[in-house]
């Protein structure tokens, strides 16, 4: 699973790394949780584009938008049978960048945080889907869920789920309209290689929702 991560990478390198044919008003936030505006990354006709969209997947037929919380992840193994997700997967696939992900472990004294990064701080290419929703007042709103499957063995002992990270082959694939067979996804829909992350236990500031400063990320106590 992944119920929180980070978007502290500057702008100007997003556009650098990722070839993007736009800039993009982005400052530094190190605990995005759901239903926050999240900075994805997806192909337009004018090349590679980042967005604000809402972090939780609110599909079409939706009635209204409480669904939105409950629909921040996807599972790889089942998106191509489920209503909300089988048309996204195929025709409206994006990417989240992230700085890093969390997640907790229980200790006698709490819930300390673990945070997940590349081990050379780049941003993590995070699988991801979009859908657009029209509200009853006619406003449309764009909406994200990350895509997870399995943990990789050096993980599973934290959680038994983690993020689909792409690597740079996986994201142009990823992002190209023209692949949308389920044998060509499901390639891509796998755990990370073992040691692919760097894993540092860091601040319980960052277990409050409202704490998103770069405290966050200081060394456990």
């Amino acid at each position: 699973m992944c119920g929180r991560f980070a978007q502290t990478t500057a702008a100007e390198d997003l556009v650098r790394l990722y070839k993007l044919v736009m800039g993009l008003d982005l400052r530094p936030r190190y605990n995005l949780a759901p239903t926050d505006d999240v900075i994805v990354i997806r192909k337009s006709v004018r090349g590679r584009i980042a967005e604000h969209f809402r972090w939780g997947l609110v599909p079409p037929w939706a009635k209204d938008m409480k669904l939105s919380a409950r629909m921040i992840n996807a599972r790889s193994e089942t998106i191509f049978e489920k209503s909300s997700f089988k048309n996204p997967v195929r025709y409206q696939r994006c990417m989240i960048p992230a700085s890093g992900f969390y997640e907790w472990q229980t200790t006698p004294t709490g819930k300390s945080p673990l945070l997940f990064t590349d081990p050379n701080d780049a941003p993590l290419a995070l699988a991801a889907i979009w859908s657009k929703w029209h509200s009853p007042q006619g406003a449309e709103v764009y909406t994200t869920a990350i895509l997870t499957t399995q943990a990789s063995p050096d993980l599973a002992s934290i959680h038994h789920r983690m993020p689909v990270i792409l690597d740079d082959a996986q994201l142009n694939q990823w992002l190209d309209p023209e692949v949308n067979s389920k044998a060509q996804l499901q390639t891509i829909l796998r755990p990370a290689s073992e040691n692919r992350l760097h894993i540092r236990p860091v601040s319980r500031h960052v277990n409050k929702v409202g704490n998103t400063g770069v405290e966050c990320w200081k060394p456990a106590e």
